[in-house]
């Protein structure tokens, strides 16, 4: 998550902290768990800077091309899974959220 608002004051900032304080070099990530079964992770990238709300999850274009290599590098008629995860539903991903939950946790 890119909140710190007390200790940041842009979200490069904020991320080139997360990604230093983690020994990462990018916000995303992927592993092969099992024979021809990979888990890739991507990383919201705005939080201050984002365009509708601050809880909306922005994946960066960067991302967005490593996730496509990665994922035409290893095709289903292959044989390979491949389970994908983020902080929460991607903006136009299409999947949807529990909005009751969201709400009643008060992040919203």
């Amino acid at each position: 998550d890119l909140e710190g608002i007390d200790e940041f004051n842009t979200d490069k900032e904020n991320l080139e902290a997360y990604l230093s304080h983690l020994g990462k070099d990018t916000p995303h990530f992927c592993h092969e768990i099992a024979p021809k079964t990979l888990i890739m992770g991507l990383g919201s990238t705005k939080f201050r800077d984002a365009t509708y709300t601050s809880h909306e999850v922005f994946v960066d274009a960067e991302q967005v091309a490593w996730f496509e290599e990665t994922v035409a590098k290893h095709p289903a008629d292959e044989g390979w899974s491949i389970f994908c995860f983020s902080h929460a539903p991607i903006i136009g991903s299409g999947v949807r959220v529990l909005q009751e939950n969201h709400v009643v946790n008060g992040c919203c």
